[in-house]
C-alpha cells in the first residue's frame, strides 16, 4: 500500500448534515427527515460545482431556518480523533482527500483545518467531478500518479466505495460504532 485515501464528512470529521441537524433542533422547529432528505438531494446535485447559494436560499425559506443559521450549524464541528490518526498516518503513507462538498463547506474546511499533512486535496467543487464517479476515481489517481491496486480509499457511504471498488482501489468502508478501533487497526496490520 503506497497511498491512502480518505474521505472528510463521516470519517475524518462528523457527518456534517446530521450534526447540523442536532445544533439547529436547539433553536429551531423542523423536520428533521424532511431536512434530511432535501440537503442529501440537492447537495449531492451541487457538490460537484460552485452553485450553492440558491440552494441555501431555499433551504431557508422552505425549513424557516436563517441561512446563516444553517451554514454556522454546517461548518460548526471540528475533525475528530481520527483526524488526528490520518496525521500519524501521513508519516508512513502518501495522503489524500477525496471530498464531496459545497464551495462553502470545501472554503471553510480548507481555510479553518491543517490540510498540510496531505500530500494533495481534492474536493468535488474544484475538480468538478463527485463520488462515486468512477472518473473522480481515476482523475484522483492520475494526479497523484499512482495506480488503483496501490491505493486505499476510506469512505461512511457504501455508494462511494462501490465507485473506488469498480476501478480496483482497495477499499474500508467506514460504518462503525466506534471509530476509534475502525481503519487504524486494519492499517496497522498492512
Amino acid at each position: 500500500m503506497k497511498a491512502i485515501i480518505f474521505d472528510w464528512g463521516g470519517v475524518l470529521a462528523p457527518s456534517d448534515n446530521k450534526v447540523a441537524i442536532i445544533r439547529l433542533k436547539k433553536n429551531f422547529d423542523f423536520d428533521e427527515n424532511a431536512f434530511q432528505d432535501y440537503f442529501n438531494k440537492h447537495e449531492d446535485d451541487l457538490c460537484d460545482t460552485n452553485e450553492y447559494k440558491d440552494f441555501l436560499s431555499k433551504a431557508s425559506k422552505k425549513f424557516n431556518i436563517p441561512k446563516e443559521s444553517i451554514v454556522n450549524a454546517l461548518n460548526a464541528d471540528p475533525p475528530d480523533e481520527d483526524f488526528e490518526i490520518a496525521k500519524e498516518l501521513s508519516k508512513k503513507y502518501k495522503l489524500y482527500l477525496l471530498s464531496n462538498q459545497l464551495k462553502f463547506r470545501t472554503d471553510y474546511i480548507k481555510k479553518t483545518f491543517d490540510l498540510d499533512f496531505f500530500d494533495e486535496v481534492f474536493f468535488s467543487n474544484e475538480i468538478g467531478l463527485k463520488k462515486p464517479s468512477e472518473k473522480a476515481f481515476e482523475y484522483v489517481l492520475k494526479k497523484i500518479g499512482q495506480k488503483s491496486e496501490d491505493c486505499l480509499f476510506i469512505d461512511d457511504q457504501k455508494r462511494n466505495i462501490d465507485g473506488a471498488k469498480n476501478i480496483g482501489l482497495s477499499t474500508i468502508h467506514f460504518n462503525v460504532v466506534e471509530p476509534k478501533s475502525s481503519y487504524k487497526e486494519v492499517l496497522d496490520r498492512l
